[in-house]
């Protein structure tokens, strides 16, 4: 068996012949087969950029993507509708990879207090005292703050308590009692479940959103709709994206203030991507926007409800 010819790693020659199917190179992409231009037996840093690219696409279509994305609403879905695509990421790339870096910071996130009583767990705003001043409570708030404080894992239930609560809870309605045991039984099973299935039921929800576009918005193909629906998720995810990183300094009011602008700015730029992708007026694209927005609200709550059920019956 010959033996491999030895290579100069720190000598990179671009080639002028595609190495898969010979054909004349004009650029980083042959353009017979589409294969990049990698050097023959590339270095582990060549290896490490490319893979790089391939999961990403950081090769300058990332920062053209997320730019345009945020600076232009609508323009995106125009751009991809209109066939202008090789300088973009995919959408389902970018919400991909939005969602996953939302996900990860939440998780990673520390939870801020920023009252005597109220922590933010999640970008969730969660209160942790009761308040004692109205009497006896009635057996609803009880099971449900004895399942806050469950989920709670700084003060968990004694035994005493644990048993009082799944007393109440056998007497509580039919459909409330799977989620309400499972919170008090397993709390850190339940939570886990919650933030595993969360992501694949925004996901599901994504074809559902742009089905209720498309009844407001006729005329126009499903798949133009879809395309709306990814980039306007994407943006929404990197919004929130900004907002939980805040947690890791530890400073309210940074906190508070960068909530405040995303909640600000988030219908604006729905408004806006709603205008740019689909025409009309303002005050026609509003009533549109607010109709679709209160239809899809009910939505996501049903659906919100079943992942919890589903959490709770797999366990």
């Amino acid at each position: 068996m010959s033996a491999l010819p030895d290579i100069e790693p720190t000598r990179v020659t671009k080639s002028t012949q595609c190495l898969n199917c010979g054909a004349d190179l004009a650029g980083p992409f042959c353009a017979h087969c589409g294969q990049r231009d990698i050097p023959p037996y590339p270095s582990v840093r060549e290896l490490a950029v490319d893979a790089f690219w391939e999961l990403s696409g950081w090769d300058g279509r990332f920062a053209s993507t997320v730019r345009t994305l945020v600076r232009r609403p609508g323009l995106l879905t125009r751009e991809f509708l209109e066939g202008r695509r090789a300088r973009y990421l995919s959408p389902l790339r970018l919400y991909l990879m939005c969602s996953l870096v939302y996900f990860v910071a939440a998780a990673a996130a520390p939870d801020v207090k920023l009252d005597s009583g109220t922590t933010v767990s999640g970008g969730v705003r969660v209160s942790t005292t009761v308040n004692d001043t109205r009497g006896p409570l009635s057996r609803p708030e009880r099971v449900a703050n004895a399942a806050s404080s469950a989920l709670d894992s700084s003060k968990p239930l004694s035994k005493k308590e644990r048993d009082a609560v799944l007393t109440d809870i056998g007497r509580a309605p039919a459909f409330m009692q799977p989620f309400l045991r499972r919170s008090v039984l397993d709390p850190e099973g339940f939570k886990r479940g919650i933030v595993e299935a969360m992501p694949r039921m925004l996901f599901a929800l994504l074809p559902v959103f742009a089905a209720i576009v498309a009844v407001f918005y006729r005329g126009r193909k499903y798949p133009e709709h879809l395309y709306f629906a990814i980039h306007l998720h994407a943006f929404v995810f990197i919004a929130l994206t900004l907002v939980v990183l805040t947690k890791f300094t530890r400073f309210p009011p940074l906190m508070g203030g960068v909530a405040l602008v995303a909640l600000l700015t988030l219908p604006v730029y729905s408004t806006l991507a709603f205008r740019n992708a689909y025409g009309g007026s303002t005050a026609r694209t509003l009533v549109k926007e607010g109709a679709i927005g209160a239809i899809y609200g009910v939505t996501c709550f049903l659906g919100f409800i079943l992942m919890i059920y589903w959490v709770s019956l797999l366990g």
